[in-house]
């Protein structure tokens, strides 16, 4: 039995994909894999829980054989903080040992990855949007989160239904001319904007599919159509105005605040970034760059917390590095 090597694992279950890690107590990532969504609310749990098995089956599969899995750290889209008992056991039971399971919202996973566990800022501005400040008492404030149906301003899908309502607008010569309508009539080889209301009612036009439509207008458009542009930059002050009220709510005294950002809308759309910096520029001083490492390694902090591994900048070295070789096997 002394031959036998502990290992964690972190399991990072997005709204769109969801990603797997097998690492040693040293942090060296031995096995990694990847899935599709595995949201908590937006899914049958059935389902959810069929990936969450495929994703641990598949990283089982690339282990030795002498192994001993001491932690499980799982975060998932749909959940705030950290999951109660009674989620943790419907989720987890007979896939994972639920005692010794941990099971957070995606964000407390991202911030991890983001900040390594100090004081500072994560917003998450993707298919969803979510703010997660960590103050110097460790005390944490989240704001957003809520889903498409209670309005996650500023996301990729927000900025995708305001795209439509813009070329129904147009269509109804109530709003503005915009290219967003031809746009769409020849994607989905439609007369006029009318006949995009059976496709996007459709059950199998999921969230997801709203969120890359956002990102195809975007890289179509090109920054041209100043209809589209003023709805990314709606898309940027909102998320800004969102994290200002997250950072005044934590009572963050930090200067300059360490504002970490992640997901499509904040990394690739560029009036979005440019005005959510603008606005939070206008209101702190503010020091602005992209998460250090990726959620799924939050996670595996995470697992390697509760397993009382200390996160030395040794241990986060070593992730960073074997993630990455890890990952290309993975692809091969």
């Amino acid at each position: 039995m002394n031959n036998v090597q502990k290992l964690v694992i972190g399991i990072d279950g997005g709204a769109t994909y969801s990603h797997g890690v097998a690492a040693t107590l040293e942090g060296r990532v031995l096995a990694v894999t990847h899935s599709t969504s595995m949201n908590f609310t937006g899914s049958y749990q059935k389902e959810v829980r069929r990936r969450m098995n495929e994703l641990v089956r598949a990283l089982e599969l690339q282990l030795p054989f002498s192994n001993e899995i001491i932690h499980f750290t799982v975060s998932a889209a749909g959940i705030f903080n950290e999951a109660t008992v009674e989620q943790k056991e419907k989720l987890c039971g007979k896939i994972y040992p639920w005692k010794q399971t941990k099971l957070v919202g995606d964000s407390v996973a991202a911030y991890q990855a983001a900040t390594l566990g100090k004081p500072g800022v994560l917003v998450i501005c993707g298919t969803g949007t979510s703010v997660i400040v960590g103050n110097l008492k460790s005390e944490f404030t989240h704001l957003g989160g809520w889903g498409p149906l209670l309005e996650d301003k500023g996301s990729a899908y927000w900025i995708a239904v305001k795209a439509i309502r813009a070329a129904i607008a147009d269509f109804e010569n109530t709003g503005e001319k915009t290219a967003i309508t031809s746009a769409l009539c020849e994607w989905y080889e439609i007369k006029n904007i009318q006949g995009i209301v059976p496709i996007i009612y459709h059950p199998e036009f999921t969230r997801d599919k709203f969120a890359m439509l956002a990102t195809r207008i975007d890289k179509t458009l090109k920054g041209k159509d100043q209809v589209f542009q003023k709805i990314c930059e709606e898309a940027g002050t909102e998320v800004a105005k969102l994290t200002i009220k997250a950072v005044e709510k934590a009572n963050l005294d930090l200067s300059p605040v360490p504002i970490f950002f992640s997901g499509g809308v904040l990394t690739f759309n560029y009036h979005a970034q440019k005005s959510f910096e603008k606005t939070l520029r206008d209101r702190f001083q503010i020091m602005l760059s992209q998460p250090r490492l990726p959620t799924v390694l939050g996670s595996t902090i995470l697992a390697l917390r509760e397993s009382d591994v200390p996160i030395t900048n040794d241990v986060v070295n070593q992730l960073t590095k074997t993630y990455k070789e890890a990952d290309e096997i993975s692809k091969d």
